[in-house]
């Protein structure tokens, strides 16, 4: 069992190396294409947000890279100063993604992330504390708290897409609202994306300090 323990983890940590790649790659594709809109980050989010949620949220600017989120429990949209001020694609797409949680259909997605951050720093003072003891069987406690909290982002990526029709729909808003010209590179890249979480998962903890 621990062995099959240490695969996994293996094969997770493995599999983050890769998103992340795949991530940073969309990103520096996505952050040379000017946003014809010529909206920036802060205004997409202000509008998808006020289609979504009743209560607009807050959008504050701070920093950090990769660490855009929302806060559900104050009801704070967080921007990373590249994203909020950004007329690139790049920013673009992070502000629709981000502001997509504010909506009630995916009132989980926020709390799912706060969740599997918590795993995470959890699972570092687990495999530590594992290390100083010399003790394999906490190591390997630390390790499946990490892997769960992978298993919980890829969750929660296919949760923020509900499905074709959601997908679709969101197209149809960012078409209609005017927030992104070309809409062809937005559906290239948006899912990739929204794989920031997973990128940033082994330091997402750092959000709990912003």
């Amino acid at each position: 069992m621990g062995i099959i323990i240490d695969i996994i983890f293996i094969i997770v940590v493995g599999l983050i190396i890769l998103i992340n790649l795949l991530f940073r790659s969309a990103v520096k594709t996505t952050k040379n294409i000017k946003n014809e809109a010529n909206l920036s980050g802060f205004e997409i989010a202000r509008k998808v947000s006020s289609k979504f949620c009743n209560e607009e949220p807050h959008i504050i600017k701070k920093s950090g890279k990769y660490l855009d989120h929302y806060n559900k429990d104050r009801n704070v949209m967080k921007l990373s100063p590249e994203v909020f001020d950004g007329l690139d694609l790049y920013s673009a797409i992070v502000a629709i993604n981000t502001a997509l949680e504010v909506d009630s259909q995916r009132k989980n997605v926020p709390v799912f992330h706060k969740l599997s951050s918590f795993l995470v720093i959890t699972s570092y003072i687990f495999m530590i504390m594992g290390v100083f003891v010399n003790n394999i069987l906490v190591i390997r406690l630390g390790m499946i708290l990490f892997i769960l909290a992978c298993i919980m982002e890829f969750i929660l990526i296919s949760s923020l897409f509900i499905n074709e029709d959601e997908i679709n729909k969101l197209y149809d808003l960012v078409s209609k609202e005017k927030l992104l010209k070309p809409i062809d590179k937005y559906k290239d890249n948006f899912i990739i994306l929204a794989l920031n979480h997973l990128a940033t998962l082994p330091y997402s903890f750092i959000n709990y300090f912003r």
